[in-house]
């Protein structure tokens, strides 16, 4: 059962048991005053009996429920039918409506929103039968002039329950809408948070593993340092996955002011004493602080920086200063990871932003930027709803016009022909409504609404109900055959549903309004005053009650999509956790061989940074997650894209390298690509000379071959086959030839040039 019936079946028991309270003691207690019963303190006994127990019963089933208090309903209410012969007036007339029948039908309305099908028949059928022992009992002789008023009563209950089941059918409809859209949106939450995870994956290996292992590589650490040690250990957490961020909120300062202390650097802060924001922000923030901070170690010149924090509106504000030696922004190429990906797609993942200013000489300046909060909005899903909902109440106001022109109402028309003047009028006014219900039915087969029509079509049922009652005889106004007094209440309803409740109970009550007056005008009607206010009261209160239920069930709407849209998260959350622990421990495992052997060593000072090897390893490993890094990005030719970023790692060590491509290539898988540009990643890494890089493509086939000067033979890779990727190396003195090669035996890659 999803969000928006589970809503609509506890809205139904609450409706449901608290209108029939409010319109039983309505009439009951008016009845009291206007009326003179058979039996005054016998009848008033009863009135409060009555009323007590609808009162027990409102709140047994709205907080208990149970069948046990539905049978007693039951019993209550047939012992209250039956006392008609005290409770009703001393003279009843056949075709008035006393306040018993209006208890027992507005009660028979009510059952269909909070018990089953079959309760409600034999719920009905008992009610109806006790209240015609009753109507036997105190008109003895015209009781059988009232049965018409039972077959109402029956069919006011399965009209009831027609409505409620066409609701209900609507809600559930609006349930799967829905669920098909949870479903995809939970399968695009996953990918994307797959792809967000990976990326802040690489963001933070970047920021750690990645920054320390090449600060050992290029020889900036000249020896075993404390903060090396802790920052190692700190990296490794990271690799574990053990500092992955959760919900809830931090202090920001705090955070930062940690981050600060773990830097070589001598950083000032400027933020306010505390400033509290989501975690995943302020997580967000650290870490671009963290790499703001480390490219100031190894770029700036400079051994001091500074940290401002501060409030924007609903932004909070980062900024990490520093004034070393600067550079040009337009000169950065698009390969490097830092600044492009690691700071300014972090914080955009976060809603933020990230900006890096700086000029040769004139320092540098990294402004991030994140939001606090974003609304959520669930605008789609209420709208969804609460047009699913209208449609099905629409609906089902149809049918009971139609079934209440057609099974009822025809009917008194026919047996009744000498109650109008003329006759001609009378089926005039009953084609009217009918041909009003078909253009609703209309509206709603085609999937559109009344519009701009709607006034004038309501005027059409105000002239219709005029012309109705002004072609009654006044003696039979208000009586059986004045058949067009309830249903031009009903057929206003079909066009009024969408409109606010104010519009729609104005518009109702003045119809209303108008056919009193015409029937005070004709001085004479064919029952009593108190007779037709009980009556008016229970055809009223049904309306008006299917237009609260439209008004609440726009509210109902909003608060379904809310909860569907809780529970959505929920599950998207279930699914993501178990999707991410997967992925993060296949990246562990990818990890585990090679770098985190390395930081192991570091923290533990088993391993010296200053020892020529250890530089060299780091160096490695340092290039292998530049690729890495590379390889999160989609660009047309992965391959060249990735050995470019080694390349200019490399560069910037000071290393010289002659690149070239040539030929057509096929489309290479990720794990093939790694074994393609080991032995070149391995030689950018590790040469001390000219570095010579050349990628050639035979359609088929592609080879990426490398010479290197004063290469480490001890870091070469070994002629071999892997994966389809055939490896071959040639060491002469100081130098060393090698190449990879992998040929498509598919034919099904698309080629690349």
């Amino acid at each position: 059962m999803g969000s928006a019936e589970r809503g609509l079946v506890h809205l139904g028991l609450h409706y449901a048991v608290w209108v029939r309270a409010v319109v039983v003691a309505m009439a009951s207690l008016a009845s009291l005053v206007m009326e003179t019963e058979r039996d005054p303190r016998f009848a008033a006994l009863v009135v409060v009996a009555l009323n007590a127990w609808n009162v027990a019963y409102a709140i047994r089933m709205t907080r208990v429920g149970g069948r046990w208090p539905v049978v007693v309903d039951v019993l209550v209410v047939c012992a209250v039918c039956v006392t008609q012969a005290w409770t009703t007036p001393i003279a009843p007339s056949p075709e008035g409506t006393t306040w018993v029948r209006v208890a027992s039908a507005v009660i028979l309305v009510a059952y269909p929103w909070h018990i089953g099908v079959r309760a409600l028949a034999a719920a009905s059928a008992v009610i109806t039968a006790a209240h015609l022992v009753g109507t036997a009992l105190a008109m003895p002789d015209h009781w059988l002039t009232a049965a018409p008023i039972h077959l109402w009563m029956l069919m006011e209950a399965t009209l009831s329950g027609w409505l409620y089941l066409l609701v209900r059918r609507s809600a559930q409809t609006a349930d799967q809408h829905v669920a098909r859209g949870e479903r995809l949106r939970r399968q695009a939450a996953v990918a994307e948070a797959r792809r967000t995870d990976e990326r802040e994956h690489l963001a933070a290996l970047h920021d750690t593993a990645s920054a320390t292992l090449l600060m050992v590589g290029a020889g900036v650490v000249h020896g075993k340092q404390p903060w090396l040690a802790e920052q190692s250990s700190r990296d490794l957490e990271v690799i574990r996955g053990r500092s992955v961020v959760s919900g809830g909120d931090v202090d920001l300062v705090g955070m930062l002011r940690d981050t600060v202390a773990r830097t070589p650097l001598a950083v000032r802060v400027t933020a306010p004493g505390e400033l509290v924001v989501p975690t995943v922000e302020a997580a967000a923030l650290c870490h671009g602080t963290r790499e703001a901070l480390t490219n100031v170690v190894r770029h700036a010149g400079t051994d001091r920086a500074e940290v401002i924090v501060s409030r924007d509106g609903d932004d909070v504000v980062v900024e990490v200063v520093d004034s070393g030696r600067g550079f040009d922004p337009e000169r950065i190429s698009r390969h490097r990871y830092g600044v492009t990906r690691s700071l300014v797609e972090r914080m955009q993942r976060t809603g933020g932003s990230a900006e890096v200013t700086s000029s040769p000489g004139a320092g540098t300046r990294v402004r991030m930027t994140c939001p606090l909060g974003v609304p959520e909005d669930i605008g789609g899903d209420a709208e969804n709803i609460a047009a699913r909902f209208l449609r099905g109440l629409q609906w089902a106001a149809v049918v009971m016009n139609l079934v209440i022109l057609c099974l009822l109402d025809l009917p008194k028309l026919l047996t009744h022909p000498d109650a109008y003047r003329p006759m001609a009028a009378q089926f005039a006014v009953w084609g009217g409504f009918v041909v009003l219900t078909l253009v609703v039915l209309v509206a709603l087969r085609r999937g559109g609404s009344i519009g701009r029509w709607r006034w004038p079509l309501i005027a059409a049922v105000f002239a219709l109900s005029v012309l109705g009652t002004t072609s009654v005889r006044p003696e039979n106004l208000l009586g059986f055959a004045h058949w067009s007094e309830g249903d031009a209440g009903w057929t206003l309803v079909l066009f009024l549903l969408d409109c606010r409740l104010l519009v729609f109970a104005v518009t109702l009550i003045a119809q209303y309004a108008l056919t009193f007056a015409l029937v005070g005008l004709a001085g004479d009607a064919a029952i009593a005053f108190a007779d037709s206010v009980n009556a008016t009261v229970l055809i009223v209160s049904y309306q008006l009650s299917v237009g609260v239920i439209s008004v609440v069930l726009r509210a109902l709407a909003v608060s379904s999509a809310r909860v569907a849209r809780e529970e959505e998260q929920l599950r998207t959350s279930e699914e993501v956790a178990r999707q991410l622990h997967r992925d993060r421990k296949d990246r562990y495992a990818d990890l585990e061989t090679t770098t985190v052997p390395l930081l192991a060593g570091l923290a533990s000072g088993a391993l010296d940074p200053g020892d020529e090897s250890v530089r060299r390893r780091c160096s490695v490993e340092a290039a292998k997650m530049r690729r890495l890094f590379a390889e999160d990005a989609s660009v047309p030719d992965p391959l060249l894209h990735e050995l470019r970023a080694c390349i200019e790692l490399a560069e910037r060590q000071g290393l010289s390298v002659r690149f070239a491509a040539t030929g057509r290539r096929p489309e290479i898988p990720k794990d093939v690509r790694r074994k393609l540009t080991e032995p070149a990643v391995t030689a950018l890494a590790t040469a001390t000379g000219t570095v010579r890089l050349t990628v050639a493509g035979t359609g088929d086939a592609v080879t990426v071959s490398v010479i290197a000067e004063a290469f480490d033979p001890a870091l070469s890779t070994d002629p071999s086959s892997d994966g389809g990727v055939e490896t071959s190396a040639v060491v002469d003195g100081g130098r060393v030839w090698i190449e990879a090669t992998w040929r498509d035996t598919t034919g099904a890659a698309e080629v690349r040039r």
